[in-house]
């Protein structure tokens, strides 16, 4: 159940992140505009060309990467979120939502896997109450 929810929170939180308002996607529709900033990750490689419009580009990654996009919007966000507050309220709560259903599929991968050996390994039980009463 909450693997599927995660895999949709995810695919929601990559489509808003691709069609991110403002976000130019071919170089020609930046012919004309001033350069106003220039956002790069916490390891200069990937970033954004922000125009004094407010409008930008993503630079050094492709279209099929969406991770150091929202690594670079969220970089970018003290500069781009007074043009878009909406937006990135949006992108925040997509956020939180996938992290969420990140968390609960995971423990559902867990409670599935004890469920699935138990009946193979009958010690199991008893080897999870002693580690549960050693985190308590």
């Amino acid at each position: 159940m909450f693997v599927e929810k995660k895999l949709r929170s995810n695919a929601e939180k990559v489509s808003f992140v691709k069609s991110f308002p403002g976000r130019l996607k071919t170089w020609d529709a930046t012919l004309g505009k001033t350069i106003e900033r220039i956002v790069t990750d916490d390891k200069g490689k990937t970033g954004l060309l922000i125009f004094s419009d407010a409008s930008f580009i993503s630079i050094s990654f492709s279209e099929q990467e969406p991770g150091p996009l929202l690594r670079s919007l969220l970089a970018a966000q003290a500069f781009l979120e007074p043009h878009y507050p909406e937006a990135y309220q949006r992108l925040s709560k997509l956020i939180t939502e996938d992290k969420e259903m990140q968390r609960m599929a995971r423990l559902e991968n867990i409670m599935g896997a004890i469920e699935n050996n138990l009946p193979q390994i009958p010690e199991l039980k008893d080897a999870l109450k002693d580690f549960l009463k050693k985190r308590s």
